[in-house]
């Protein structure tokens, strides 16, 4: 029994040793192909990949913007003020952008700008989620041997792998310039935008996997905040312009709560609401994510303080503050009253409130 155990176990041990090169061959994810990763239909860890380009090359930006995958529709190349870089990923969070600076200065690379694109999924989705899936786990940032072996280790996942190779043959011949944007620009897909709205998606998707947690994504936003400040970096922050299909839902869960409350941890450009963009389906592919027509509008607002005179008044690219919220939030709360919509939490703005 003792040699059938022994045997069993240097099969599996040689079994292991055999299919790792078939893991890093085929490398799904693109974590052992960073420096130039593959067009291959599958969803990169971009978390991962960006986060390492832009430590070992700190020569070609200054400036980053962090968000969910929403940020990627932002055209970092007229951004003024500073060599910007789109770090977007699915699902991008506070506390992960929190991990991938401090993984970027402990690396050498302190930006001189970071602008960070909050929503519903910063304040609504657990980074623990994302603990089990492979295609966003964050850069190893204490750098030990270890935490590093332990990454990729996680990667030589051969059932993953075999599982993959269907949506790698079904994708067809890789397009090189993708490769290009995503080292150029972050992105992945030049600045070409060209889908139109597909009405059959219209459900917020991230609503499964709901958690209540504001409070602990405001400690999150405070932290990288704090990271900024002892580093000297210059930090915007701003709300993406969700669609109105998807914030008639975060009303419902207590979104004005989040916008009212992250005034105090930091002041931001405030692009939720209904308005002229986020009720108009042409500025939009679905209901989660919206075009570069909408992301010029807010880098316009952002850096050269432009925005017409019909969107300020709806809330569009105005810069909330201590100072102002309550005002902004009022008008946010008439917009949803007068479509009769029970904000989750409005108890907590008082009665005397307008």
């Amino acid at each position: 029994m003792k040699k059938f155990i022994c045997r069993v176990i240097v099969f599996i041990l040689l079994a292991a040793v055999l299919l790792i090169p078939v893991n890093v061959v085929v490398d799904p994810f693109n974590v052992f192909h960073a420096r130039r990763i593959r067009d291959n239909g599958v969803e990169p860890n971009a978390n991962f990949i960006k986060t390492k380009y832009v430590i070992e090359n700190p020569e070609k930006f200054d400036s980053y913007l962090f968000g969910s995958s929403r940020v990627g529709f932002l055209d970092v190349e007229k951004m003024t003020g500073g060599t910007y870089y789109n770090m977007t990923y699915s699902e991008g969070l506070p506390y992960e952008h929190y991990l991938t600076l401090k993984a970027m200065i402990a690396g050498g690379e302190i930006p001189k700008n970071v602008l960070v694109g909050v929503d519903d999924i910063s304040c609504f989705v657990d980074p623990k989620f994302h603990n089990d899936q492979l295609y966003r786990l964050s850069y190893p940032y204490d750098g030990t041997l270890v935490d590093k072996a332990g990454f990729y280790l996680r990667y030589c996942d051969t059932i993953t792998t075999i599982r993959s190779l269907p949506v790698i043959k079904a994708h067809g011949e890789p397009d090189e310039s993708v490769t290009e944007s995503y080292y150029r620009t972050g992105t992945g897909r030049g600045n070409t935008d060209t889908r139109t709205f597909d009405e059959d998606q219209d459900i917020p998707y991230w609503e499964d996997y709901y958690a209540p947690r504001i409070d602990e994504a405001l400690q999150e936003i405070a932290e990288l905040r704090a990271l900024c400040e002892e580093n000297g970096i210059r930090l915007v922050v701003f709300t993406n312009p969700l669609h109105a299909t998807t914030y008639r839902k975060d009303l419902e869960y207590g979104y004005l709560e989040f916008l009212e409350k992250l005034a105090e941890v930091t002041p931001y450009y405030n692009f939720s609401g209904f308005n002229d963009v986020t009720c108009d389906n042409g500025y939009y592919h679905e209901t989660s994510h919206y075009s570069t027509a909408a992301g010029d509008l807010m880098v316009r607002a952002m850096f050269e303080g432009e925005v017409s005179e019909p969107l300020k008044e709806q809330g569009f690219g105005v810069y909330v503050t201590e100072e102002n919220v309550k005002e902004v939030m009022a008008l946010l709360r008439e917009q949803a009253s007068e479509r009769g919509i029970v904000v989750c939490g409005q108890e907590i703005y008082g009665k005397e409130d307008p």
